[in-house]
């Protein structure tokens, strides 16, 4: 009789178990259903050249900081060549969002086109000249330069624009200063090749370039003011139809120069996973010269004597033929926005 009991006492066990355990999925699938989730947007951005640069530091701390994930964006991000063909992107539709030169957006608009530009990512260009010649001395001085033959990257580029503007306003043709133009990424080829005694170039391949003994001798923003170098530019048909986007765009770089300038592990760290191949000292030496040469500004937000230096500059070389009022391409309300956050 006690066997009986017992029997019965071991089944209704295992049943109640295997009824409990049946409930189990049910259960946890409501549980996720209440985990809120972010839908995510895919958002193609164009940037200048064939690769990453430290000089775009804000933007790539923004997507590997997981600060445009969160506001639900998921980047796409294409490397489209010089500084003209960004915002060609953007005017073509195949990019929403450009990262270069914003004064291309002001040209096109001196011509009835489209074109604006929502936030400013860099105030100084961050070039570093470097040589392999003895007989080459530093730059110090703008008379420093006089007779030697310094790379850049092509016209329209921003650095063509700089360089040109350098050597003209110290009146250095007349003794024989030049500018020699060679492609992105065939810059310490120039130099190698005899073509050049200095080749401006960026981050982190100056760096690279000292790392192997070649002497860093020359920075071009020890003779150019602060300005409007690099921007974000898009549509006014985007600005109208998805406000919503531009602003997390906006507000996620803003979040990024945040970090940028108050956390140097942050820019480690991002600029050691974009470049695992370097060494540490090359990454440190590289984020180090960038941030003490006041690449980056605080704010995303348009700085009007800035954006006038810009337009100055293009005016000076023939490429803006009219001045222009800032708000006539920049739309700065977002930036306002982004630094209320």
């Amino acid at each position: 009789m006690a066997d009986f009991f017992w029997r019965r006492a071991i089944l209704y066990f295992v049943l109640t178990f295997l009824t409990t355990l049946g409930s189990v999925p049910s259960v946890l699938a409501e549980s996720d259903a209440k985990i809120p989730t972010v839908k995510t947007e895919k958002v193609v951005i164009s940037q200048f050249g064939k690769e990453k640069f430290l000089l775009y530091l804000p933007l790539y701390i923004a997507m590997e900081e997981g600060l445009f994930a969160k506001r639900g964006l998921d980047i796409d991000l294409r490397f489209v060549g010089n500084d003209d063909q960004i915002f060609a992107t953007v005017i073509s539709g195949d990019a929403m969002f450009g990262v270069g030169d914003p004064v291309f957006a002001a040209i096109s608009r001196e011509k009835g086109g489209p074109g604006r530009i929502v936030a400013m990512m860099i105030t100084k260009l961050g070039l570093s000249g470097y040589t392999n010649k003895k007989e080459v001395q530093d730059v110090v001085k703008p008379e420093d330069a006089k007779g030697l033959r310094i790379s850049s990257f092509p016209a329209p580029s921003t650095t063509y624009t700089l360089l040109t503007e350098f050597v003209k306003n110290h009146d250095l043709a007349k003794s024989g200063t030049t500018i020699v133009q060679a492609s992105v990424g065939a810059q310490l080829a120039t130099l190698e090749a005899g073509q050049v005694d200095i080749a401006v170039d960026l981050e982190p391949t100056v760096s690279i370039a000292e790392s192997k003994g070649y002497r860093v001798n020359f920075s071009l923003d020890k003779f150019t003011d602060a300005q409007a170098i690099t921007g974000i530019s898009t549509l006014e048909s985007t600005i109208k139809q998805r406000p919503d986007l531009v602003q997390k765009v906006v507000s996620s770089l803003q979040e990024a120069l945040g970090l940028l300038h108050s956390n140097r592990d942050v820019c480690l760290r991002v600029s050691k996973k974009l470049f695992p191949t370097l060494t540490d000292e090359v990454v440190n030496k590289a984020v180090d010269r960038m941030l003490s040469l006041g690449v980056y500004p605080k704010s995303v937000k348009v700085d009007d004597s800035y954006w006038q230096r810009t337009l100055k500059t293009r005016l000076d070389s023939g490429e803006l033929k009219k001045p222009q009022t800032t708000e006539f391409t920049v739309e700065n309300r977002f930036a306002e926005q982004a630094l209320k956050e």
